[in-house]
């Protein structure tokens, strides 16, 4: 093995003295591998709060991320259809996604489906986006997203039951409990949803688990449990024959297939032991297995693929400042039609907090991956944090980040051999960004994060040799993010806005890249009375294409609001109002195949939740 991880490492080590930080209580999972608890977060990281009702009306948990400005969610065949999230120019293949600090398994296009992680018991979503292989490793160029349930507190039972009826036939029913006592923690969660879809064959249910407990084990550690399983079954109209801009909220109904119809599963679980070593170092000893199952029918044929993914982690922190530790991962491709395939990596890992000054926190961070069927991968990072009082807070970050090839660009089947690329490389990608965030005493708060990524190697499918995959020379994504909000006891707002330009070249010029809308806003806002509680956001994001250089069709421009209304009384909270409540017709994508994928016009929604204990 190269000399410059054990080198890195050594130094790692080495640096691990005891030095000033300000505490400020922030644990990420998705920030430190171990089980550091002083990492602070960059200034243009975005912590999403869930309250119940929101999390209760919201058909998966991808739909908790509208109001997520950096994330730019697509959606096709409604509510139960594929829903992905990328951030800063790049796709969702580009972007980790964690629940729990469980990493999701993606499927073999490389994509993680929202739609089949449940959004009841939600209680926030950690959005880190830019480079993050020199913590999460592959496949973490656009950012991190993790997705983190309630927990107990010591001594607390809860348990609740909650139902939801919606349009087009939709019911969902929920059960949750939760429960502390002594050194046991444990939180259970069950939901089924189904509904007759907005359009023609789009008719879907699914069924969803979650699970995690925790024991404490002697003086100070801790061994923990997670679970996640979904399945799910649905239509697939594959989009609508009728035009775009014939669309009324009746006519887009129409499907291009009346017959297709796939089934899914998703299952991952995870063990963690977390124990003290000496009094200023911890180890981590963590395995999760995960398998991602998908059948497809239809009139040519029937299609079942599998993909599986075994991980364990060592990992070491030493006086809560630094990390290190090794990771190895093995995925496996079990398909008809694809082949069996495998794919194995061992990532070595270290990050230091650097302390030099009251306020200001030095982050360097770095991984060695060494992947089976490819180059070894570096993954620099350098993170600036700096906070002179309670109100700002300033970060610069730069660093390396990389994507694997997908199991489908590499085995499609219906790539004739002499359009493959012979020589398909890694993408990767030097990236720098910059951030202010600052929060007031008077409950005003705000940001403004710039970015760069300069991309090599990108890695595209090209639709004039049967979308084989292949590197594009270079590509560059540059943008701002900004908000600002407000909150008070009574009433709070925020607004995000982004703004992105992503563009890449084989030869000549660079030209836009497809799916890269320039201009998106996010609203959201809610206001306590006495009466009930009043909620609503708004989404709005610029025309978008689905081919380079605005080629191929034109996704038209949107404007999308949801409002609701909750009153809690006592162990009861009733909630009724509407997605979409403008009633927009729109799609968030399209191919030239199939063409537009409309997503439903206006949704009302009402439920009641029940707590007990």
């Amino acid at each position: 093995m190269k000399k410059a991880p054990a080198v890195f490492l050594a130094v790692i080590l080495a640096l691990c003295v005891p030095a000033y930080s300000e505490e400020n209580g922030e644990v990420y999972l998705s920030v430190s591998k171990s089980s550091l608890k002083s990492v602070p977060k960059p200034a243009d990281a975005v912590t999403l709060y869930i309250p119940r009702a929101r999390s209760a009306s919201a058909s998966s948990a991808g739909d908790l991320l509208e109001t997520g400005f950096p994330v730019l969610l697509r959606r096709t065949n409604g509510a139960a259809g594929l829903a992905s999230a990328g951030m800063r120019g790049f796709a969702a293949r580009q972007t980790a996604v964690l629940f729990d600090g469980m990493r999701i398994p993606a499927d073999i296009t490389g994509t993680v489906d929202l739609s089949a992680l449940p959004a009841a018991g939600i209680e926030r979503v950690e959005i880190l986006p830019g480079a993050w292989s020199s913590v999460q490793g592959a496949n973490a160029e656009g950012g991190v997203i993790n997705f983190v349930s309630r927990s107990p507190n010591e001594g607390v039972k809860h348990a609740e039951l909650g139902t939801v009826l919606s349009s087009y036939g939709g019911t969902a029913n929920t059960v949750s409990f939760m429960g502390a006592a002594g050194r046991f923690k444990t939180a259970l969660g069950a939901a089924r949803d189904a509904s007759s879809g907005f359009q023609r064959n789009s008719a879907s249910r699914k069924e969803s688990f979650t699970g995690k407990a925790s024991l404490a084990v002697g003086k100070d550690g801790k061994l923990t449990f997670n679970a996640l399983r979904n399945n799910s079954e649905n239509g697939v109209p594959g989009g609508t024959p009728v035009p775009v801009e014939d669309w009324n909220g009746r006519r887009e109904r129409s499907a291009n297939s009346l017959t297709d119809l796939q089934r899914s599963s998703l299952g991952l679980g995870r063990v963690a032991l977390d124990m003290p070593l000496t009094e200023n170092s911890r180890y981590k000893l963590e395995g999760d297995s995960g398998v991602s199952r998908f059948f497809s029918h239809n009139a040519w044929s029937d299609e079942l693929t599998r993909t599986l993914t075994n991980r364990a982690m060592l990992g070491f922190s030493f006086f809560n400042k630094a990390e290190c530790g090794i990771e190895y991962e093995k995925g496996l491709l079990k398909s008809d039609t694809y082949g069996d395939h495998f794919r194995q990596n061992t990532g070595l890992f270290g990050q230091l907090t650097l302390a030099p000054l009251k306020g200001l926190s030095v982050i360097p961070s770095y991984r060695y991956d060494r992947n089976v069927g490819y180059a070894d991968q570096s993954s620099p990072r350098l993170s600036v944090i700096y906070s002179p009082d309670f109100v700002w807070k300033f970060s610069a970050q730069a660093g390396r980040a990389w994507q694997a090839p997908t199991f489908a660009d590499l085995y499609n089947p219906w790539v004739p051999a002499a359009d493959r690329s012979p020589d398909l490389k890694p993408e990767h990608s030097w990236q720098t960004q910059a951030g202010v965030s600052a929060a007031f005493s008077s409950g005003v708060r705000a940001s403004l994060g710039l970015y760069y990524s300069d991309v090599k190697d990108r890695i595209a499918l090209d639709p004039l040799k049967s979308w084989a995959a292949y590197n594009l020379d270079s590509g560059f994504n540059r943008g701002a993010e900004a908000s600002l909000g407000y909150k008070s006891s009574a009433f709070s707002a925020g607004l995000g806005y982004v703004h992105n330009i992503s563009k890449g070249r084989t030869s000549g010029t660079y030209k836009l890249l497809p799916f890269s809308p320039r201009n998106r806003f996010s609203l959201n806002a809610e206001i306590k009375t006495s009466l009930a509680d009043i909620r609503a956001k708004a989404y709005y994001s610029e025309r978008q294409y689905t081919a380079a250089d605005e080629g191929g069709l034109k996704l038209p421009s949107y404007l999308s609001a949801d409002l609701y209304f909750s009153k809690t009384l006592d162990s009861f909270e009733l909630f009724a109002g509407a997605d979409n409540v403008l009633d927009a017709h729109y799609a968030q994508t399209a191919d030239t195949v199939n063409g537009y994928y409309p997503l439903p016009g206006r949704v009302l929604k009402c439920g009641l939740s029940v707590r007990f204990l």
